[in-house]
């Protein structure tokens, strides 16, 4: 530097880095004359300072890895209380859904017990309410089986009934002190006598069809219920000339002629689902939805007298 101008001299300036330069070829050297300290040879003064460098450091670099740690742990515990959180909260939500099926299943048999008692009618007898306990069966079959019997006055041949008095079987000839077998109305060997009235001529209540609603001169269709061997569910000998049409109830006609059939009369089975026929056909073809289906059924009961 030019002490007089206070500007850096060139030429000074270049004379340093030169000087710079020699001594770091000479350390550089020595370095490399003085050997590895590894292989049992003794340290020169370069290698002796930089073990010595080495050693003052350790400790500040053990000191910021141990500063370090606790961050480290809060990191984990941050992840790890949101996971389980998490968990939890899941677990939590799995229990509230399962709860909550499990009331609305409560309310919804208290709904159909409800209305089985409160569908009882006059000068019937009843079984107790039974619950529905396992499905019977083969392919061709549909029955199921009830935890009421012959304690309870259960017999063979007695209809079974849900909701509002709407038929869905009748017990077999297996009924035990405590059980008993139903066949379901879509049973290929369940038959049962039945007349087709319009919806709203038809009191399930009472199972009478209103004499003021009724047309006079008009003839309603009257039938054997059964599943035919296609697997239709229908009315079968229903006369050409006979009332029926689409959405009309299908309902037990309890007699034919003079004759008494062996189900009482309105006990609402179903729906007419479609009526077909033609010229040459002697019968209507009719195809009935039944109003239950066997995975309707929870609680059912049994018409012991009528």
């Amino acid at each position: 530097m030019d002490s007089r101008s206070g500007r850096p001299n060139p030429t000074s300036g270049f004379a340093a880095l030169l000087i710079l330069t020699v001594v770091s070829l000479a350390l550089f050297t020595v370095y490399v004359r003085e050997g590895d300290c590894s292989e049992g040879q003794g340290c020169g003064p370069l290698h002796t300072v930089q073990l010595g460098a080495a050693e003052v450091l350790s400790p500040a670099q053990g000191a910021v890895s141990l500063a370090a740690r606790p961050f480290d742990g809060v990191r984990s515990g941050v992840f790890g209380v949101f996971g389980g959180n998490q968990r939890e909260l899941e677990a939590e939500l799995q229990e509230a859904q399962s709860l909550a099926a499990r009331a609305a299943q409560l309310e919804r048999e208290n709904a159909e017990l409800q209305e089985l008692l409160g569908a009882e009618r006059g000068g019937y007898e009843y079984a107790p309410v039974a619950r529905v306990i396992a499905p019977v069966g083969e392919q061709l079959t549909q029955t199921v089986k009830i935890n009421v019997g012959s304690d309870a006055g259960v017999r063979p041949e007695q209809p079974v009934i849900v909701g509002e008095n709407t038929m869905i079987g009748r017990t077999t000839s297996r009924v035990s002190r405590n059980t008993a077998e139903v066949m379901l109305v879509t049973d290929q060997n369940f038959f049962a006598g039945v007349t087709i009235v319009p919806a709203e001529e038809f009191d399930p209540a009472s199972g009478n069809i209103d004499p003021n609603a009724t047309e006079r001169e008009v003839i309603y269709g009257e039938g054997l219920l059964r599943t035919s061997i296609e697997g239709n569910f229908g009315v079968e000998y229903v006369e050409l000339n006979a009332r029926t049409e689409t959405g009309d109830y299908v309902i037990t006609s309890g007699r034919s002629g003079e004759r008494e059939l062996l189900f009482p009369p309105g006990l609402y089975i179903g729906v007419v689902q479609s009526v077909s026929s033609q010229d040459i056909e002697q019968y209507k073809k009719i195809v009935v939805d039944p109003a239950a289906t066997p995975n309707d059924l929870n609680s059912v009961r049994v018409i012991t007298g009528w």
